[in-house]
């Protein structure tokens, strides 16, 4: 598929909101329509701000890794109910730290300004 226009742009998005909400048996349709939407925003530059804390970032990885909650936790090797607290702002100590920089590449000194 190839999306050229605002309108084509709108009607690939109502489409892709239709399959979210009722996932066809078939998701080759879903996911080419998925590419051909990424490729149009990035050509018009809609490209998404970087993160600037770190529940952002967290945030950002979750999508990007296509992770929930318990399987950010599981990887980070932490309990659920920390996780909940990192994403509700509350502070990390240096061994999360330093799993956030092994485990999932966030820049060391991004995750120390993060905590200061």
């Amino acid at each position: 598929m190839d999306i050229r226009t605002p309108a084509d742009y709108q009607q690939a998005l109502d489409q892709f909101t239709a399959w979210m909400d009722h996932e066809p048996a078939d998701l080759t349709p879903m996911l080419a329509l998925r590419d051909a939407i990424s490729a149009y925003e990035k050509g018009q530059g809609y490209e998404l701000p970087a993160p600037q804390t770190l529940v952002g970032r967290l945030e950002l990885e979750m999508y990007r890794r296509k992770l929930n909650k318990k399987n950010l936790a599981a990887l980070l090797d932490i309990p659920a109910s920390r996780l909940s607290d990192v994403l509700q702002g509350r502070r990390i100590n240096l061994d999360l730290a330093k799993r956030l920089y092994k485990r999932l590449g966030i820049p060391a000194d991004f995750i120390l300004s993060s905590v200061a």
